[in-house]
């Protein structure tokens, strides 16, 4: 198969993905003709229960969790998933609240945030190992035998192709058994570009603009000054496509397994590209295929300088939550102004309070709150950030309290 004719199929579908995921995240609902009255919840991170209460209080959603806010907007900043157990109940809520909003008039934004990116790189190291087990059905453990076979014969062949020793022994099935538990290959199935949350996820926007303000995960580094959100969208599609095209690459060459994790992956292509490296170049030729195959899968190595993985990328820069507002006010404003906007909405905090707040002079509001209930946290401090006619004012179980223009 042919990398390059499958990465380039791939970027024609995420061109397509990402203007349309322009168009579903900047407009106001139809037939509105001002401002849409906007509500904003940060990290949800599985903690479903919590999220579904605040989302009732709120009056979004009924008492079966239906959509009941007519034509109102509600944008989640990212990072729905791993830390908290209920991750497949939280994916199952706003997938279906997507729907049923944008069949009511209203609009239900998510964003992709740096661990939704993580889950469809396959990068599981926050997953909570109790979601594992609400993938699990009666399949699961002649499914998870199977699996391990697979990889054992995957392993041995490698070390083979790099003259190293591998030894599957008790020891090694007792410790790889515990890391890939029961559910794992469901969830990692549901992950992949064809899978229920993995297709869903792929869809995702990077950064939207809702009347004068810009919605995104982290925030915009000056690296990306200048960049509009059509290109930030696009470029992250393109990304992430020509991961899953270079999986199934690799998978096709005997490189990978359908369900290899991007820890696996990085380390044989940093493997193979060890290998060309130590040809001489005068030497190196495409009739040699293992040096055909090292050379189309080397710009895979270079995946920790994509946007979506990188620390001055959207999902991951800090900048509107940690900066020194006095030394970068300036160069804030600029970003800001660059993109034609008056404030940005990040669904970062600035401190362990994990506090609805605004920096920059009200220009940067940071929405990122300890929305869990019970799993990861130790106590929870659910709100939202809700936004009408210009003011804004953060929304608790308790009550309401102005913050912008009230």
């Amino acid at each position: 198969m042919s990398i390059c004719r499958s990465i380039r199929s791939e970027r024609c579908c995420a061109c397509i993905l990402a203007a349309a995921i322009s168009i579903v995240g900047i407009p106001a609902p139809a037939g509105a003709q001002e401002a849409p009255h906007v509500v904003v919840i940060g990290e949800v991170q599985g903690a479903s229960n919590t999220v579904t209460s605040l989302l009732k209080h709120l009056q979004l959603i009924d008492g079966d969790a239906h959509w009941s806010g007519g034509a109102s907007v509600l944008v989640q900043t990212g990072d729905l998933m791993d830390k908290g157990e209920n991750i497949r109940e939280t994916l199952d809520l706003f997938m279906r609240l997507q729907e049923e909003a944008e069949a009511a008039g209203g609009r239900v934004v998510v964003l992709m945030g740096n661990h939704e990116a993580l889950n469809v790189l396959g990068e599981l190291r926050d997953v909570n190992y109790m979601t594992y087990q609400t993938f699990a059905n009666s399949d699961s453990e002649k499914r998870q035998i199977e699996y391990y076979e697979q990889y054992v014969a995957w392993r041995t062949h490698r070390a083979k192709a790099t003259s190293s020793t591998f030894a599957a022994d008790d020891n090694f099935k007792t410790e790889w058994l515990a890391a890939h538990p029961l559910g794992w290959v469901e969830y990692m199935e549901s992950m992949r570009p064809e899978g229920v949350y993995g297709k869903w996820l792929r869809t995702l926007p990077v950064a939207v603009v809702i009347d004068d303000a810009l919605f995104v995960h982290a925030g915009i580094s000056p690296d990306m000054n200048g960049t509009t959100v059509e290109q930030m969208n696009q470029q992250a599609a393109e990304e992430i496509a020509t991961f899953d095209a270079g999986r199934e690459f690799m998978v096709a060459e005997g490189l990978a397994l359908p369900l290899s994790t991007a820890r696996e992956m990085v380390e044989v292509v940093n493997q193979e590209i060890a290998f060309v490296n130590n040809i001489p170049e005068r030497k190196r030729t495409r009739r040699n295929k293992r040096v055909d195959t090292g050379l189309k899968i080397q710009h895979l190595g270079r995946w920790g300088t994509w946007s979506v993985l990188a620390e001055d990328g959207p999902l991951w820069f800090c900048g509107p939550a940690k900066w020194n507002e006095d030394e970068h006010r300036d160069e804030m404003a600029e970003i800001l102004d660059n993109l034609g906007v008056e404030r940005l909405v990040s669904g970062q905090s600035d401190g362990p309070e994990h506090l609805i707040r605004t920096r920059f002079d009200d220009r940067v509001v940071l929405t990122s709150v300890d929305m869990s209930d019970d799993q990861w946290a130790g106590g929870g401090n659910p709100a939202a950030l809700d936004i009408q006619a210009g003011s804004y004012s953060v929304v608790t179980l308790q009550g309401r309290e102005a913050l912008i223009g009230e």
